[in-house]
């Protein structure tokens, strides 16, 4: 090989004076493949990388030049990039012809640059609902998608997220970036237009004038577009049944049966004539699995709200769970009647304790009884007495301490202990406890009352309307 190069070099040695400097030579740059021969759908999509080497025979090089098309060049010092290649609308495959050369230390740049032509096409994007957000079969009014968008060529491609209210619906345009809708009507009662909210923000995205079908069944539509005006399949939500709001009232039921709200429903009935609605949280067609942001948007529909907790501990941990729906709805003015059980192995710091009325139970004496027909006695004139309705002891009770400045609303003059002893002095009775509302007589924000009121006797029709009375403004 040393002979090889002697002898092809002669030429040079003849000509060349001795001593005299060989010139500069110039960098030479290759791409890491020569050619790419993909075809149809084999060809790459507009979202891939490249790499390329370079070397100087007599110095060293300094970094790339590449081009696109006989476009301008730009310098790297790197040697590999991703590439994402828009397609102008309706083109669904091109060719781009990449040029690379070398720059050396002495500026020195490659003779003939490497070219690559580069198959591309274009593929269509997709969207689907999220399989970890189920949706229920039957919801009052706010619903909430959550979205599932992508595209082979990169998400960055994608243009538009379209949505659609039923078969005969609207496209209503929106920005990809929303990938979980809220739909709220802005009447809750009757057909009207629909707000849609977008991720956890409480400001509408925009309103669109298609009314979702309140007392009926609706399927939602949607797909995305990408910049080459390429589109996903068409998806839809199942079937859903969007009930109207019917009363001011929100009753949520989260009893361990059917037990208080078949009690309470007459009730109900007759001290809120102005109306309520159910959600039974032990309905699996009424599962609604996010709290933030579909409960706080249900919540926000109704000025009332009545939480039947049961004493289960997971019923229990419910309540814990929804606190910031709680914060956010008292936070804007609603009113909250909450008649749970406070289970003795609670948690000093649990979030019942940073919204609710009351910051702690007994820590010495838990799990008292009322025997039947103990008295629970109103501290408020406008509320009426009641007592236990049951014919044995009522147990595992804890009766909890208020705060600030939120008073007693009803006692339990006849509370025991465990062992048939009387509750010791100094410790609190407080069957209920209320945060009234600033300075004004008989009105409060808020009640929590421990005891069952399904399992109390008494006037309970006069109960609801006192309640219904001192939630007014």
């Amino acid at each position: 090989m040393r002979w090889w190069l002697l002898l092809g070099l002669g030429w040079w040695v003849i000509g060349c004076k001795k001593g005299a400097l060989r010139p500069n030579q110039p960098p030479i740059a290759r791409f890491f493949v020569d050619s790419i021969g993909l075809e149809g759908e084999n060809r790459l999509t507009s979202r891939f990388k490249l790499g390329w080497w370079g070397e100087d025979p007599d110095g060293y090089v300094v970094g790339y030049e590449l081009r696109v098309d006989g476009g301008p060049w730009f310098f790297t010092t790197q040697q590999e990039s991703t590439f994402v290649v828009a397609f102008e609308p309706g083109v669904v495959q091109k060719d781009l012809l990449f040029e690379l050369r070398a720059v050396d230390n002495d500026g020195l740049r490659t003779d003939s640059p490497a070219r690559l032509r580069v198959p591309l096409r274009n593929s269509p994007p997709s969207c689907r609902l999220d399989p970890s957000v189920p949706l229920p079969d039957t919801t009052l009014p706010a619903l909430t998608l959550v979205l599932q968008v992508s595209d082979p060529d990169g998400n960055e491609t994608l243009d538009s997220l379209y949505i659609r209210i039923g078969p005969n619906g609207t496209w209503w345009a929106l920005s990809p970036r929303n990938t979980t809708l809220t739909l709220v009507p802005t009447n809750p009662r009757t057909a009207s237009p629909t707000r849609l909210y977008s991720g956890t923000s409480l400001t509408p995205l925009t309103t669109i004038n298609d009314p979702l079908p309140l007392g009926d069944t609706v399927r939602i539509y949607f797909q995305v577009r990408d910049n080459a005006r390429l589109y996903s399949p068409i998806d839809s939500t199942k079937p859903i049944y969007i009930r109207p709001k019917t009363g001011p009232w929100l009753v949520i039921d989260n009893w361990e049966n059917d037990d208080a709200m078949t009690t309470l429903a007459s009730d109900l009935t007759t001290a809120w004539s102005e109306g309520y609605d159910v959600w039974n949280l032990r309905s699996s067609a009424q599962q609604v699995p996010l709290y933030n942001p579909t409960w706080i948007h249900l919540f926000r529909l109704y000025e009332r709200v009545f939480w039947i907790g049961g004493a289960a501990e997971e019923r229990f941990r419910r309540l814990e769970e929804v606190e910031a729906v709680i914060q956010n709805y008292l936070l804007g003015g609603g009113r909250l009647l909450v008649n749970s059980p406070i289970r003795s192995n609670v948690e000093p710091t649990s979030p019942i304790f940073r919204w609710g009325p009351m910051d702690s139970i007994s820590s010495t004496m838990q799990n008292g009884l009322l025997g039947p027909g103990g008295a629970v006695t109103p501290t408020d004139a406008a509320f009426p007495p009641l007592s236990n309705g049951l014919s044995y002891f009522m147990s595992l009770i804890n009766p909890p301490y208020p705060k600030g400045t939120a008073r007693t609303l009803y006692e339990m003059p006849g509370l025991v202990q465990g062992n048939g002893s009387p509750w010791p002095a100094g410790l609190s009775k407080a069957a209920a406890v209320a945060f009234p509302e600033g300075s004004n007589p008989n009105k409060y924000r808020q009640i929590f009352f421990v005891l069952p009121l399904h399992q109390l006797s008494g006037n309970r029709v006069t109960f609801f309307q006192a309640v219904n009375t001192a939630f007014q403004p």
